[in-house]
This record gives structure tokens, C-alpha cells and sequence, in this order.
């Protein structure tokens, strides 16, 4: 055989090899779905989608972030809701109580549905978030925050716990700034609302408590309940902001989510009408190399083909 012959033949070996490269690597993107499997498939293409799906990563943190502060926030919006009525009911018990009208059986019983309402509302500030930690627990709390023995004091950091990426949240209330009015967050006025109510509890057990020693403690009590109501619906409106806020962050992410998605699809997945029509085209051309090859190799198998 003479030596151009034999480069012919060599040429449409390597011809035949390579066109059923490319159809394994065709019929594997169209088993799989994807275009580029490895990153030698396309190193560019391959590149930017991980770059694309870093991104889409941190998109998700960010989105299971804001689902837990919606989650804790609207489980303390609950709890205020709750407070603002037990304060409002302790507001009306503390106005019938300074009718003169009463008397000391009277002022007794408001005095037990007072401190029903203050243990229920000390129960409250103590409220779990189900995940380990507190509602009202500032910055941290392993225990109970607000000590139930004697005077309700407040244990943790006051101040708010928070999560987020672009944007923090908050996870927890500043029970002290709510309850006790300690100059926090929500709002800088003090007066604790257990201490007002345990004052007039005591004032209203005692059956020789003058009338204007009443007065003055009902009036004492009656204000802070006021405020402490303030108190709450300030933290409400705060919390209420930071869900609006959050619905708002959610769906540009989830957008953000949805395009990085779609970019993804198109670097790395297969164009089966592509694909197809490639693997067609491909099939065509290892045919007439497979005959370019027996016409030079005059091959007696090739003849039969």
C-alpha cells in the first residue's frame, strides 16, 4: 500500500473515532439532561454556573434566615396581642376598683382577677419560642427571663437577637424595654407593670388601706398599664414593619432564586432539539466516513456494509 494511502486511511480512522466521540458524548447529554457533565465539557460554561449556583446558595440561606425571623416574629406578635388584652382587662378591673362604692370583699376579689392577670402576663413574658429560646429574651436567654419569685426581674441582655444577610431581622423582643420600660429599644419610659400591679394587688388585700392610699396606687397602677400598652403596640407596629419588610425581601429572592435557576438550566442543560438534531447530523457524517473508508481500504467487510 502506498504511503498517501495509508495517510488517507489514517485520516478516516480518526475521522470515524472522533465523529463516535461526539455522538457517545451527544446521546450522553441526552440520557442525562445535561450539556455539560464535567467541566472539560465546556470549561466556561462550566465556570459560570458554579459561580451561578454559589449565588443561588447564598439566595436560600438568606430566604431560610428570613423564614425563621418571620417565624419568631410573628409568634411574639401573637403574644403581644395577647398582653395588650390582659392589660386592657387589668385596666378595667383597676378603674372599678377605685369606686367607693366597694368594699374590702369587693376590692378582694379584683385584687385575686388582678393577680390571675399578673401571673398570666409574667407566664407570657416567659413565653418559649419552641426552638430552646425565649420570646421576650433580648440577646439570649437559657433560662426563664423574668425571674418569678418577688419582683419580676429582667435576667438577659436587654436588646433584640437577629439573623439575615442584605438585611437583619429580629428573632427576639426586648422584654425589659416591653414589660419593665427599661429604656430600650421600644421605648425609653419606666415603670414596671409588675410592680405597679403587685403594689395594688397589696393595696387591694388589705382591708385597712386608706382611701387615698388606694387612690394613689390605683392611679400609679393605671398609668403604667397605659404605658406598658404604649409599650406593646410600639413593639407591635416594629414587629408588624419588619414583616411587611421581609414579605417584601422574599420575593425579590425568590426571583433572584428563579433567574439564577433559569441560567443555570442555560449553561449546563441540554438543548434536546439541539442535541437531537447534532446526533442526526453526526450519525450522517460517520456513515459517509465509514464508506470514504472502505472505498480506500477496499476492506471485504466494508464491501458487504
Amino acid at each position: 500500500m502506498r504511503i498517501p494511502t495509508t495517510l488517507l486511511v489514517k485520516n478516516a480512522i480518526a475521522g470515524i473515532q472522533d465523529r463516535t466521540d461526539a455522538m457517545a458524548r451527544l446521546q450522553q447529554s441526552i440520557a442525562s439532561g445535561r450539556r455539560v457533565n464535567q467541566a472539560s465539557d465546556d470549561p466556561m460554561a462550566s465556570a459560570e454556573a458554579e459561580r451561578v449556583r454559589s449565588h443561588k446558595a447564598s439566595l436560600e440561606i438568606e430566604r431560610r434566615m428570613m423564614s425563621y425571623a418571620t417565624g419568631m416574629l410573628s409568634q411574639a406578635e401573637s403574644a403581644l396581642a395577647a398582653g395588650g388584652d390582659l392589660l386592657q382587662s387589668a385596666r378595667d378591673l383597676l378603674i372599678s376598683a377605685g369606686d367607693g362604692a366597694y368594699g374590702a370583699e369587693d376590692r378582694k376579689l379584683i385584687g385575686t382577677q388582678l393577680q390571675g392577670i399578673r401571673d398570666e402576663l409574667l407566664a407570657l413574658a416567659n413565653q418559649r419560642d419552641g426552638t430552646g429560646g425565649f420570646v421576650f429574651g433580648g440577646q439570649g436567654a437559657s433560662a426563664a427571663p423574668f425571674s418569678s419569685g418577688g419582683t419580676a426581674n429582667y435576667t438577659p441582655n436587654p436588646g433584640t437577637r437577629q439573623t439575615g444577610m442584605d438585611l437583619a431581622f429580629d428573632t427576639t423582643v426586648d422584654g425589659s424595654g416591653v414589660f419593665l420600660g427599661d429604656g430600650g429599644p421600644v421605648l425609653p419610659e419606666t415603670g414596671s407593670i409588675f410592680s405597679a400591679l403587685d403594689t395594688v394587688i397589696e393595696q387591694l388585700n388589705d382591708p385597712a388601706v386608706t382611701g387615698q392610699a388606694l387612690t394613689d396606687a390605683l392611679n400609679v397602677a393605671v398609668n403604667t398599664t397605659d404605658r406598658s400598652l404604649g409599650r406593646m403596640l410600639t413593639a407591635r407596629t416594629d414587629i408588624g414593619e419588619q414583616l411587611r419588610a421581609m414579605e417584601s425581601r422574599d420575593r425579590l429572592v425568590e426571583a433572584g432564586e428563579l433567574r439564577a435557576q433559569t441560567r443555570i438550566s442555560e449553561l449546563v442543560d441540554t438543548d434536546y432539539a439541539a442535541a437531537i438534531s447534532n446526533l442526526q447530523t453526526q450519525q450522517l457524517a460517520q456513515n459517509a466516513a465509514m464508506q470514504t473508508y472502505a472505498q480506500i481500504s477496499r476492506l471485504s467487510l466494508f464491501d458487504y456494509l
